[in-house]
């Protein structure tokens, strides 16, 4: 599995993480057409401080950094142990560094997250990635995930 081992994110790494993520996910919904760019980075951390009220101590959540055997820091992944809605936990981030991707880390660590699901006596697992990002998706799928919903948009002109 390269070596890749996961531990649990320190307080001074969620700080980082967090301001990273809202960035990131704020990015995300503009370019989806989902939120315009003067509310997403409001929205993103509105979602974010919800669902991590306690930070890197939010219990029922899973925040994990993967490093290499030789302690190297490659990526994180965030996993939620219980969904609101359905059944199972839901993985609402996994990234792997920039300079690090394409060397089977992003496979290893979502096995090792899977593992850690499991060990905390959940059986399924659920994630949500954006269209345009096929590289995530032909991982995911490659790794036993099926499509169970698609949603789709479409940018109107206004007439005249």
């Amino acid at each position: 599995m390269n070596n890749l081992v996961v531990r649990p994110m320190t307080s001074a790494e969620f700080e980082s993480f967090r301001d990273r993520l809202v960035r990131e996910y704020a990015a995300e919904h503009v370019r989806a057409g989902n939120w315009r760019q003067e509310e997403a980075e409001a929205r993103a951390a509105e979602q974010t401080d919800e669902l991590l009220p306690k930070g890197a101590e939010t219990p029922g959540v899973l925040l994990l950094m993967a490093e290499t055997a030789a302690g190297e820091q490659v990526g994180h992944v965030w996993i939620g142990l219980e969904r609101r809605q359905g059944p199972g936990a839901w993985i609402y981030s996994i990234e792997i560094a920039p300079g690090q991707r394409g060397k089977g880390y992003g496979r290893a660590l979502l096995e090792l997250a899977e593992q850690e699901t499991a060990r905390h006596g959940v059986d399924a697992i659920g994630l949500n990635v954006f269209g345009p990002n096929t590289v995530a998706r032909n991982l995911y799928e490659s790794a036993g995930y099926e499509t169970v919903s698609l949603q789709m948009h479409k940018q109107l002109l206004a007439p005249g």
